[in-house]
This record gives structure tokens, sequence and C-alpha cells, in this order.
């Protein structure tokens, strides 16, 4: 497959340091500088509030500085990409405010404070009474759970589980939904993951873009759901994976960065100035993560 060339990696390194958060920057140094993980922690504990959840816009369609599960979720998510240690007072934190969001048998990604700062469209808060199992987040915090089990009892975990196979098995799923299950996927042991498999790969063939024409939109697409060459996705999508990484590529603009494929539309056009270089230098630093787990960096 085509490699980065190292002057575009020096680029794009460049506009994630130039453009993005200090986060955004510790993160960078840590993966391809050999930087520090505390340096990491100490950019992420401006988002993290007395709660123990964290919000001020760690997730950059999200503008309100409460706590949501969103934004804790997306912690967690950075705190394992460093490997910090589960018994960090972040993590601890973080899981705590995860259990005691927990209501009705369900998780709700936002809050209604979070209608009252920028947000994009879809992070409009609208209350839910459902009790089916909510996939996106459910089945994440599930992985969290699994990694970090002393936080809610062994019998609730279990029935949220069986609750998330239940639902994969009967359930239609959104691109956001099977997101969140190749999450819970990674962390589930043997038996479980091959309860799981048939029913994921059975919706990423549903709902994945495999044609490049399809990805110039924001869909659903291979490098969405392959994070690592040991996943079951990467030979599952074969070519079509080798395809959408040249795809990418070659979507590198000037100045180093990749884009995200969404916007705010007509919405807060004040933020939305500072926040489209934010979510660009996420979406680069996350592609440039991709291409080291491949070994496509030159």
């Amino acid at each position: 497959m085509t490699k980065l060339t190292q002057a575009a990696f020096d680029q794009a390194v460049e506009f994630i340091l130039d453009n993005g958060t200090n986060l955004h920057g510790a993160r960078c140094r840590f993966h391809f500088e050999n930087g520090n993980a505390h340096d990491v922690i100490d950019a992420l504990s401006c988002y993290q509030n007395l709660d123990g959840g964290f919000g001020h816009g760690l997730e950059g369609d999200l503008r309100t500085k409460n706590s949501s599960v969103l934004c804790t979720t997306v912690a967690l998510q950075i705190l394992k990409e460093i490997g910090a240690e589960p018994e960090h007072s972040m993590i601890t934190g973080a899981m705590d405010y995860l259990v005691r969001q927990y209501r009705h048998r369900n998780w709700s990604l936002i809050t209604p404070e979070c209608n009252d700062a920028p947000h994009a469209p879809w992070w409009k808060y609208e209350h839910q009474c459902s009790r089916q199992f909510r996939a996106n987040p459910g089945a994440e915090i599930l992985a969290n759970l699994r990694t970090y089990p002393s936080m809610m009892c062994g019998t609730t975990r279990s029935n949220l589980a069986a609750r998330a196979l239940s639902h994969l098995e009967t359930e239609e799923l959104d691109m956001h939904d099977l997101i969140c299950y190749q999450r819970f996927y990674d962390t589930a042991d043997v038996e479980l993951q091959s309860q799981m498999l048939p029913q994921l790969l059975r919706w990423a063939f549903e709902i994945v873009k495999v044609d490049e024409h399809d990805w110039e939109e924001y869909c659903l697409t291979p490098l969405d759901l392959v994070q690592h060459p040991d996943s079951p996705f990467a030979d599952f999508f074969g070519e079509y994976l080798e395809n959408n990484f040249e795809f990418q590529i070659r979507q590198q603009r000037q100045d180093g960065s990749w884009q995200p494929s969404w916007s705010w539309g007509s919405e807060y056009p004040a933020t939305w100035q500072v926040v489209e270089p934010e979510l660009s230098a996420e979406v680069t630093l996350k592609f440039l993560r991709q291409l080291q787990a491949f070994n496509m960096l030159t």
C-alpha cells in the first residue's frame, strides 16, 4: 500500500501542533515524538469537572463546560490510548461518574444543560424514556466496565452484557451503534467475541460504505472501524481497506491536515470558526495513528 511521505507527515504534525488544542499537541508528541504520558494527563485534566465527568468541549462538537457521558467516554478513549494505569484517579473519577449516570437501565449521552452552549445540530438534548438498550453509548460503556470492572457490581455488568448481545442480535443498528459495539468487542473474552462477530460482520456489510465516491460525504468507512491490523474487520474489508487508506492519503490538504466530513451548517458560525481547526487536528491525529499502526509512515 502507498505510504505517507516524510514531508507530508511533518506537515501534518505541524498542523496539529499549530492548530489543535494543548491536548492534541500532547497526544501528538506522545505518539510520534516520545512524549510523556503525564503531559497528556495534565492537558486532559483541564476538561474534568469536580463530579468526575468531562466536558469543556472535549468532544469538539459539544462546547458546554458541564460533564456529559459523551465527553467522559472520549476521555477514557484517550486514557486507554496512552496506557494510563487503571487505578489513576482520573479514570476512577470518570468511571464513578458514568456509573452514577446509569438511570432507567440506560445512559443518556448528553444532559439538558448541553443546549445552553454552542453545539452541533445533532447534539440538541431531547428527553428519551425508552428502556430499550441504547447501544450508543451503552456498548462502549460496557467496554469500559470490562476494562475497569471494580466500578460496577458483577451482576449488573452481566445483565448489561446480556441486553447488549440481545440488542445486537435482534435490533437494527446505525453507524454509531456499530462503532460502540466494535469497542465492546475489543474488550470481550473469546466466547463473547465468537457470539458477537457474526452479527458485527453482518452489520458492517450493511452499513459500511466501500465505494470511494461515498467517502467524500459523512458515512461509515472501513477506516472508521479498523483501528489496528489485528481487527477482524481488517481482513473482512481487505482491498476496500487498502483503497480507503490510499483515498484518505490523497485527501490531505495543502496545510497538512485532513478535514472533518461534517460541519455545523448555519449553526453558531462564530464558534464553528474555532471548532473547525480543532476538529481537523483531531481527524489528522487519528489518521496518523492509523497509518502508524499499519506501518504506513515512511
